[in-house]
């Protein structure tokens, strides 16, 4: 049907390599006639705008009395210390349904929720 059974690999391969052969090209030449428009244009690196010509750059003064006396600590909290409780094994565990907790203010999962352990 349309000739498609009578087409071999060879010609096939050529087809895809000559849309994409098309396909860069078009890409190529885009982006060739977009950076011909942009030829007048500055761009950041290239430009004089930010500093006035004859200026220059200006040092700014740093006195020792801004300066802190002595080295700040990195971490001047102090470390807390953490208190964790040891697992207590409270035999088989059979798990809740997911109904449980899919469900806005399930009953079974307020009446379980004292059960579990969580650490402050």
């Amino acid at each position: 049907m349309f000739g498609i059974n009578q087409i071999t690999w060879s010609e096939f391969l050529s087809f895809l390599a000559l849309c994409l052969a098309a396909w860069y090209m078009l890409i190529i030449l885009y982006s060739w006639s977009k950076s011909k428009k942009k030829e007048n244009e500055l761009h950041y690196e290239t430009s004089d705008a930010e500093i006035i010509p004859g200026t220059g750059l200006q040092p700014i003064a740093v006195y020792s009395h801004e300066l802190p006396s002595t080295i700040l600590p990195v971490n001047p909290v102090e470390n807390q210390r953490i208190e964790a409780s040891m697992y207590e094994e409270t035999g088989m565990d059979e798990g809740m349904a997911l109904d449980h907790f899919t469900q806005k203010n399930h009953p079974a999962l307020a009446a379980k929720i004292d059960d579990f352990q969580y650490q402050q």
